[in-house]
């Protein structure tokens, strides 16, 4: 996968001949690791509501599910399916606050 422009490489090499990267740059350490989360909110914002519409629809699954959970609780045991049951909604509502934390940031203008 070729890297972007905007992205640096740390094995491009300057005048010295070391790593691009064991130079010492203007920025702080903090600086470029809050650049980095821009570059990568940047590069996943396309999938906000793709995360949205999954999170949604996976949430809507598990309150749908709630009615035949009871048979789940008697074929398979109580401490199996409530473990599946509050995995799956921790991991669809984490889909969704991560989409609606994407959406509220909004496009980046450079």
């Amino acid at each position: 996968m070729a890297n972007p422009a905007s992205i640096p490489n740390p094995f491009e090499t300057r005048r010295t001949g070391s790593p691009a990267a064991s130079q010492p740059g203007p920025r702080s350490a903090t600086g470029s690791a809050r650049s980095a989360r821009v570059l990568l909110d940047e590069q996943l914002a396309p999938l906000r509501i793709p995360a949205l519409v999954l999170g949604a629809l996976l949430i809507c699954l598990g309150v749908a599910a709630l009615l035949p959970l009871r048979g789940w609780l008697h074929d398979y045991g109580a401490e199996l399916v409530i473990a599946a049951y509050l995995q799956y909604m921790a991991i669809a509502t984490t889909l969704e606050v991560w989409g609606l934390r994407m959406t509220g940031k909004g496009p980046r203008r450079r």
